[in-house]
């Protein structure tokens, strides 16, 4: 294979690197050779607390390779993803530690027939996530491309979208592993090691400076972490205790306008019976390969809101949360074949949304 064509191959991972992931942790470790990409999973950036199902992981993955998908497509070729066995084997992943370079999860390879896609690697670059103040904007789902047929986007109305917020924030901090591997993406001052690299930071969560000034040391010293995460578990339980004392807040009659910004919901269908070789992750209710498949579909929905002039606001803590997502399971009428795989918001942000730090930027 020629120079420029590996080239090519480490250009679109650069572009991929502006996929997202939960706490902008960046889990996949990428190797170019000759004739493909071998992608392998980096255990120190999974979220072994927060995220035991793996649903976040593969999404992101899925996010990753829908970008590097709309990177070959602006040098007119596409590429073929084979999901490796490591894929259906993640629980046996170590808790820490670098990645296995030798235990890839997908591999993909150019081909020479285009990918049909309307981004290009500029929409990737430019796409935002916003936790500020979103304002309502247009039905995203009136002109999106088309969801493989066992998806669906289900919107929430905003009062209930609220409260489940509130009920998944309040399990986040009540669960100490799991406040604590937040509090670990943390990169509340420029003068983290990490700022420019992962994690979220103060620009990236609008805290003012004041707020970022005070809480930055209670992220990164150990007496201070330490009693932050106990005060946190206890105003996190007694919050919890009150929201989940509260019923969901009366429903919109059908065809009544919903007001403040789209909340919507990626919920799939998942497989009555299985092949003889579909490996099925049975805490999901689907293969490993249809969640990284729904992540592609996730990136699309997303990159179609950037083009749009919208931001999203990811609502990983509604899922996570076993109180959060069946209030949202009752309020959409899921059935039990139906399962939630990602919940967000979309709307026009009310400033300027800032960029989030990559490894793959190039700085100097």
């Amino acid at each position: 294979m020629s120079s420029t064509h590996d080239h090519d191959l480490h250009a679109w991972v650069r572009t991929a690197g502006r996929a997202p992931s939960a706490h902008n942790t960046q889990p996949w470790s990428v190797r170019v050779l000759d004739d493909r990409i071998e992608v392998a999973v980096v255990p120190d950036r999974v979220l072994a607390a927060g995220d035991p199902s793996f649903r976040d992981l593969l999404l992101s993955l899925g996010a990753w390779v829908e970008c590097v998908a709309v990177a070959a497509a602006a040098d007119g070729r596409g590429v073929t993803v084979e999901p490796m066995p490591h894929l259906d084997r993640l629980e046996d992943l170590p808790v820490r530690g670098p990645a296995d370079p030798d235990a890839p999860v997908l591999v993909l390879r150019p081909d020479a027939t285009a990918y049909a896609t309307p981004f290009t690697p500029r929409d990737v670059d430019e796409r935002r996530t916003d936790r500020g103040r979103l304002d309502p904007a247009p039905d995203l789902r009136a002109d999106l491309p088309a969801l493989p047929p066992w998806l669906v986007l289900l919107q929430v109305d905003d009062p209930a979208m609220r409260h489940l917020v509130r009920l998944g924030t309040a399990w986040t901090a009540s669960r100490r592993a799991v406040a604590a591997e937040l509090v670990r993406w943390l990169r509340l001052s420029p003068t983290h090691p990490r700022y420019a690299r992962d994690g979220m930071t103060d620009r990236m969560l609008r805290l003012p400076p004041v707020a970022a000034r005070v809480a930055a040391p209670l992220t990164r010293r150990p007496g201070l972490h330490d009693a932050t995460l106990t005060v946190a578990g206890w105003a996190g339980r007694a919050v919890e205790a009150v929201v989940r004392a509260r019923p969901l807040p009366v429903a919109p009659r059908p065809g009544e306008p919903l007001e403040g910004p789209q909340h919507l919901v990626l919920v799939a269908r998942t497989p009555g019976v299985l092949g003889a070789t579909e490996a099925l992750d049975a805490r999901l209710g689907l293969p490993p390969a249809d969640v990284v498949e729904a992540g592609r579909a996730l990136q699309r929905t997303w990159l179609h809101a950037a083009r749009a002039g919208l931001a999203v606001a990811p609502h990983s803590e509604v899922v996570d949360s076993p109180h959060a997502v069946a209030g949202l399971r009752r309020r959409l009428g899921l059935r039990r074949s139906q399962v939630a795989l990602a919940v967000f918001s979309v709307g026009r942000p009310a400033a300027p949304v800032p960029r989030s730090p990559r490894l793959t930027d190039r700085t100097g």
